[in-house]
């Protein structure tokens, strides 16, 4: 009787050890699409996350190479990146987007809006706030990591801050490294 009870006891542990893992490999694969899907269907930038380097168009960007990939910055100071890093990808994806062009759209946040507002709307589409770091707003769900410059004005009501810019940039959660998502 003990020696069947040592036995079930081991083969939940090894079932639960089985599907951990199951998870750990699997879900980079089906949880973060769909985030990066809802991020691309939430914005108006003319090129998705996760596009490969292949379907940009480099006209009114300047090219800037780096050690995993490439960074294209246009006249404004906007830029965006296509990394293979950290998944050692051979193709090179966009993974990072910095503007503060006022006619960007991420999730109807636009430059200039009050930041309380800007915070219930981030909050509301799933994103936690992991820090603020004096002028800067940091927000994560899943791999996708979302940075928020402010500008803060003084008034007699208190302080007032609003949208200065974006930083959008994506991790890789493919936990072998063997390419990002497909």
């Amino acid at each position: 009787m003990n020696k069947v009870r040592k036995i079930r006891t081991r083969t939940k542990v090894i079932l639960g050890v089985i599907l951990f893992l199951f998870f750990k490999i699997v879900s980079p694969y089906f949880i973060t699409p769909r985030e990066i899907k809802e991020l691309n269907n939430n914005m108006n930038f003319p090129y998705k996350f996760i596009s490969p380097l292949e379907e940009f168009d480099e006209d009114g960007w300047e090219k800037e190479s780096r050690e995993y990939g490439v960074q294209y910055v246009d006249l404004q100071g906007n830029y965006i990146t296509f990394d293979g890093y950290p998944d050692l990808a051979n193709s090179h994806k966009l993974t990072c987007l910095s503007t503060d062009n006022s006619e960007f759209v991420l999730f109807g946040i636009h430059i200039g809006d009050n930041m309380t507002i800007v915070d219930r709307i981030m909050k509301g589409n799933g994103y936690k706030r992991e820090k603020t770091y004096g002028d800067h707003y940091m927000y994560y769900k899943g791999k996708i990591y979302i940075s928020l410059s402010t500008n803060r004005i003084e008034r007699e009501v208190g302080v007032v801050e609003t949208l200065r810019a974006f930083v959008i940039s994506i991790r890789s959660s493919d936990w072998f490294h063997k390419g990002y998502y497909k």
